[in-house]
């Protein structure tokens, strides 16, 4: 079994263009990467369905929701906020223990304590 990889939504749009492409078979998407990508496009429910053939989206459940609110309060009382998409999307590879494939390595340091794993290339 490959590694189990939560596409980020900077990742996703590099696909989509053709810029990199992804060597497994199996890649997951949060529910709010794929609200920010067809939110962006101008033939949404096109991308969505496209999306919703190429990988499995992971919808927030309960768990997802109270390990993002959980890492929100713990990050504003150090002062360290973390934008809610970026944190929920996190939260998720973090409840369903997936690698997160992302550039956007910016609050890496901050979530390492909270579990997340996270990679900025695959080969």
């Amino acid at each position: 079994m490959g590694k189990r990889i939560l596409i980020d939504t900077d990742i996703l749009i590099d696909y989509v263009k053709g810029r990199l492409t992804l060597p497994y078979d199996i890649y997951y998407i949060s529910e709010i990467t794929l609200y920010e990508f067809i939110r962006g496009t101008t033939k949404p429910e096109k991308a969505k369905s496209l999306l919703e053939k190429e990988f499995i989206i992971i919808f927030n459940d309960n768990e997802i929701i109270r390990k993002a609110a959980e890492i929100w309060r713990k990050l504003k009382k150090e002062g360290k906020p973390v934008d809610d998409r970026d944190l929920i999307i996190r939260a998720t590879a973090i409840t369903k223990g997936l690698t997160l494939y992302t550039k956007n390595t910016k609050h890496f340091e901050r979530l390492k304590p909270y579990g997340i794993k996270i990679v900025n290339h695959i080969s």
